[in-house]
């Protein structure tokens, strides 16, 4: 039997500049020689430069949407029009009893959209033979749609990244069906693919595959510590970066160091007032968000990239954070936290440095040792070595294609 070169990607916004997981995917399996599509819940601008850079003249053909407007008061009409066409229909109860699920864990909207889609889609004739789902949630609501026959899908592919199997309240909704989800399901990390086996995942129908970075972009460098020592973070001013640890390391610390602060967020007020009101604020520089080319200036200068990720009071993790393999693969030491998966990436003491979760006090010791660490240049070379092994982008793409071309 011939092996079919078409793929969908089955997203609820496309494109969004946050998730470049997404597009680098897609941009690598295109690139793979296969006929890449997309398919969003939510209406498409097909004038975004973003796509026509990615499948130029044919993005309308390539890239299309189930809703064809936004979220309105007609969507009630819908809503209702979709739940009589799944009382029609046997095959199509289960998607009310997932819309009915919803609604009694207090999810109006998810339900309302779930119904929405059915009616729209009722006379639309998608035909995806391989169909990548990224986030849980959505591969969920694929698997329903096909197996009631609004959406001719063969093979399911669920990626799982971090908030949708690790916050509370998307646990609440989505949990049970992550145990019962149909295809292939394929988290990011080690640490999602044992979570998915204990909420009732077949471990037959898990595979892990990385997210990576392409390591042939980042040039290694092994150079000298400097003094003062040279601290860089690049993460959103968000709960789960534990950027708090990381400052009050820094300020508190006994060593001469100095930290600069890549990013934007809702907690960078509060971080900047942590550093005014302490005598060493001088250790500390915001630069708030920066585009890639200042990111990649810092990373050149910096002797220590620190990333404290926690647990946030929501349950949200990290997957692996990209900006650790960034940093691992251009020979920066890196120093983060035991959380999630970033234990897959750094082993501690041998292509990195780890310390527990919320621990300022531990940060700093953790730098005292790095800086007396006479195999520091063997640490950058592991680090490196690591990335290019089992995070390289151009390596899991082609698992990606093995996976759904088998």
């Amino acid at each position: 039997m011939s092996i079919s070169k078409k793929v969908y990607f089955f997203v609820r916004t496309f494109p969004v500049l946050s998730q470049t997981f997404v597009l680098n995917q897609v941009k690598d399996l295109k690139n793979q020689g296969m006929d890449v599509h997309v398919l969003a819940v939510n209406p498409i601008d097909h004038t975004s430069s973003i796509l026509t850079s990615i499948f130029g003249p044919d993005v309308d053909e390539k890239v299309s949407s189930i809703l064809p407007e936004p979220h309105s008061k007609k969507s009630w009409v819908y809503m209702l029009l979709g739940a009589l066409l799944c009382a029609c229909v046997k095959q199509r109860w289960p998607i009310l009893g997932l819309a009915s699920r919803l609604i009694k864990k207090k999810n109006f909207f998810t339900a309302k959209d779930l119904l929405c889609l059915v009616w729209h889609l009722r006379n639309k004739k998608i035909v995806m033979e391989n169909c990548i789902a990224h986030f849980g949630s959505n591969g969920v609501v694929l698997d329903y749609l096909r197996n009631a026959e609004l959406i001719d899908c063969e093979n399911l592919f669920t990626v799982f990244h971090g908030y949708e199997i690790s916050r509370y309240d998307q646990l609440t909704l989505w949990k049970e069906e992550y145990g019962k989800l149909g295809g292939k399901l394929l988290p990011i990390s080690e640490h999602w693919a044992e979570s998915l086996v204990n909420f009732g995942a077949n471990k037959s129908s898990i595979e892990v595959v990385h997210m990576g970075v392409d390591v042939d972009t980042f040039s290694f460098s092994d150079k000298e510590l400097s003094s003062p020592l040279q601290v860089l973070s690049v993460a959103r001013a968000t709960e789960k970066k534990g950027l708090k640890y990381a400052i009050e390391a820094i300020l508190n610390s006994e060593l001469d160091v100095h930290l600069t602060l890549i990013g934007d967020g809702k907690l960078l007020p509060s971080l900047k007032m942590l550093v005014e009101k302490h005598s060493n604020k001088s250790r500390v520089t915001f630069l708030g968000a920066c585009p890639p080319e200042r990111v990649s200036s810092e990373l050149k200068e910096t002797d220590l990239f620190l990333l404290p990720s926690v647990q946030d009071s929501t349950g949200d993790k990290e997957g692996i954070p990209v900006s650790l393999m960034e940093a691992m693969a251009s020979g920066v030491v890196v120093l983060s936290t035991i959380h999630s998966g970033i234990p897959e990436l750094i082993d501690d003491g041998v292509s990195g440095f780890l310390v527990p979760e919320r621990d300022a006090l531990a940060i700093q010791e953790k730098m005292k040792e790095i800086i007396k660490n006479p195999t520091l240049s063997l640490i950058r070379e592991n680090a490196r070595a690591k990335v290019d092994n089992e995070f390289n982008a151009a390596t899991l793409s082609k698992q990606l294609l093995s996976l759904i071309t088998k």
